[in-house]
């Protein structure tokens, strides 16, 4: 009996303690559910188009800390404040230029949970798809991380049904062309993409960062000897990934240059298998607050 009586009260202490661990680690939370709410409208707000303008050229007053890690699944991993503020907010800062999504003016977040310094949601953007000619929706699930300051540490984001997006926009593009085949659709964006990288080319990349001789050569390379790509091939050696970098060249040709060049660079290339990206380990701290799970964390290094 009192074996029995001593054990109750071992498991009743063990049990208050665990508790009052528990209490505790949850009473060290850096942000409140309202102020991980306002941080994340503030970031969707400065992701709008015109406002993204503003974050492009990054400063002190960009939402990135300067070593911030970026991951986004359907291109790559993206390090650093200045690389991060050029995709983020300048892959979707030109209405008029020729691009896959165009550039977000709505927002709508359907899915949010916040705990600690760390935010989880779904959110629903309204893209001017002008190169398309239509406005679509478009979902994006993320996981943020801010630091003390209210600066973005690092992020992870997925386009939510990403292949069936892109089938939209090539039947939008079909409807403009009075067509419902594949390959003609197929082929005649692909020839606007590389005009159009090949026009960025002519106009940026000049002396060492310089990738075609002419504009023959870059219109033959990209429509006759690099591969279209699939929806999750956007940091592949494809046609959509220089896309992509063609964004980016004005910014910084001697960076983005070769992105859309016949090597690719460091980032249109084949060099990541599925299992590699999957079990990849990229970020430098866990997306799991208060310290839990690291022992069995497999994206932690």
């Amino acid at each position: 009996m009192y074996a029995s009586r001593l054990s109750w009260a071992l498991l009743a202490f063990s049990s208050l303690l665990t508790t009052t661990v528990a209490a505790k680690d949850a009473s060290t939370e850096k942000y409140t559910f309202a102020e991980l709410w306002d941080l994340q409208h503030d970031l969707w707000k400065n992701f709008l188009y015109p406002t993204n303008l503003k974050q492009i050229n990054a400063t002190d007053e960009s939402v990135f800390t300067a070593d911030v890690e970026g991951r986004v699944d359907v291109t790559r991993t993206f390090d650093g404040r200045e690389l991060n503020a050029e995709y983020i907010f300048g892959l979707f800062s030109e209405p008029d230029h020729v691009s896959l999504v165009g550039v977000p003016i709505e927002y709508n977040i359907t899915q949010f949970l916040a705990n600690d310094n760390i935010a989880s949601a779904t959110t629903v953007f309204n893209f001017n798809a002008t190169t398309f000619g239509l406005v679509v929706p478009v979902t994006i699930d993320t996981w943020v991380q801010w630091n003390d300051e209210g600066k973005i540490v690092r992020y992870d984001a997925t386009f939510r049904w990403f292949d069936h997006l892109i089938e939209t926009l090539f039947a939008a593009m079909g409807n403009k062309l009075n067509t419902t085949s594949e390959e003609q659709i197929t082929d005649h964006i692909s020839q606007v993409l590389a005009q159009t990288i090949c026009k960025t080319h002519e106009d940026n990349c000049h002396g060492e960062n310089q990738q075609y001789d002419n504009m023959d050569q870059c219109l033959d390379f990209l429509i006759n000897k690099t591969r279209f790509g699939k929806p999750f091939e956007l940091g592949r050696d494809t046609l959509l990934c220089r896309e992509v970098h063609e964004l980016m060249v004005k910014y910084r040709p001697e960076i983005h240059c070769s992105h859309i060049g016949p090597t690719g660079g460091d980032y249109c290339v084949d060099d990541r298998s599925y299992m590699k990206v999957v079990t990849e380990q990229y970020f430098s701290e866990s997306w799991i607050p208060f310290g839990y799970g690291k022992e069995q964390n497999l994206w932690l290094p």
